[in-house]
């Protein structure tokens, strides 16, 4: 069963001074009676501020105890997708650099093929016969210098035979 709480009489200490004559008549016993009204009611409304107060601090702490929480969900994910994302980048870097090998292979190749023409070789005549479809192990290197310029390097070596057990 729960009590209703009763409004509080705000005018209680001025009915007091009002009974007793006003403060200039009051006898000490009837000021001190005053007093610790006064002092009564005081405490109480401290109580009460402390009572909402205290109410108050705890949904704050639990605000902030479900912001932490969140927080730190939010950092994990961010740091799953950052090795995601260095994982990729990674990947991303050696791609780039197969592909700026496999340019300059090609690059290399063309033009190593248009000087061929120039000199006068037919070279669809003799695409049957490269090297790497032969008896010849082909090998190319492309290397970028520091001046910016491709070094070409291209090595044939005869076939290894393989003999049969």
């Amino acid at each position: 069963m729960t009590q209703k709480k009763k409004n509080p009489s705000y005018r209680k200490i001025s009915n007091e001074v009002k009974k007793a004559g006003g403060l200039k008549r009051a006898t000490y016993a009837q000021v001190e009676h005053i007093y610790k009204l006064l002092m009564l009611k005081y405490v109480m409304s401290l109580e009460d501020q402390l009572k909402e107060d205290k109410a108050h601090l705890l949904l704050k702490q639990e605000t902030i105890e479900e912001l932490i929480l969140d927080t730190r969900h939010k950092t994990n994910q961010i740091r799953r997708k950052n090795i995601a994302i260095n994982r990729v980048s990674k990947i991303n870097k050696y791609l780039y650099r197969d592909n700026f090998e496999l340019t300059r292979a090609y690059n290399g190749l063309a033009q190593m093929g248009q000087f061929a023409e120039e000199i006068g070789v037919d070279i669809k005549k003799y695409n049957g016969q490269l090297p790497e479809n032969n008896k010849w192990d082909f090998e190319q290197k492309h290397t970028l210098t520091e001046t910016g310029k491709v070094k070409h390097q291209y090595r044939m070596k005869p076939k290894k035979k393989v003999q049969d057990d």
